[in-house]
């Protein structure tokens, strides 16, 4: 009868497989670390959707990064530190994001707010505002309304319009600045 492994000679032993070719064998580390990674990813963000995309995003990078784990160092430690890293990027990103995010609400309410316009500017702004809104690509349309109006993250954003996040980003950007020249084009057209 074979002896039991301990779990670090296990999990050496998983690794050294998945580096040889077994790349089916990842599914058991997967098994083995995924509740300790999804409780501490989930502990910080809270977000179900942001979780399930880290706890993903971490495994594929240790799966990309396997060569370089350690013999004889813990894989559930090594693999807490790429969760970690992970994470902390997440929350340097999402920071940035409600960073832009707080600037434009601000930007819309000072572009909405009564500073001296008369009734009829602010009649023609928003007017302006909501037929440039139509004017968009449906899409983008949704894109800006479900971001700026129903403040969805990013990922949530691009989930619901299945697109990756970096293609959501650019839509709304562009979206932002086709929104910017029409209404300054339409303004400038009125007076």
């Amino acid at each position: 009868m074979k002896p039991m492994l301990t779990d670090a000679a296990a999990d050496e032993q998983l690794v050294r497989r998945v580096l040889a070719g077994e790349i089916e064998v990842f599914a058991q580390i997967v098994d083995r670390y995924e509740t300790d990674i999804w409780k501490m990813v989930a502990a910080l963000l809270g977000d179900r959707a942001r979780c399930e995309n880290l706890v993903q995003q971490c495994f594929v990078n240790a799966y990309e990064h396997l060569h370089q784990h350690q013999a004889g160092r813990e894989l559930g430690a090594w693999l807490r530190g790429i969760a970690r890293n992970a994470l902390r990027e997440e929350l340097r990103r999402s920071s940035r994001e409600r960073h832009r995010m707080i600037l434009y609400r601000e930007y819309l309410r000072v572009l909405y707010s009564d500073d001296g316009r008369s009734a009829l500017e602010q009649d023609r702004l928003a007017s302006a505002l909501k037929d440039c809104r139509q004017s968009l690509a449906t899409a983008a349309a949704t894109a800006v309304a479900l971001h700026y109006e129903d403040g969805l993250a990013l990922e949530a954003v691009a989930a619901r319009l299945g697109r990756t996040v970096a293609a959501t980003k650019q839509l709304l950007f562009r979206a932002r600045v086709a929104l910017r020249a029409c209404v300054e084009s339409r303004l400038s057209a009125d007076t």
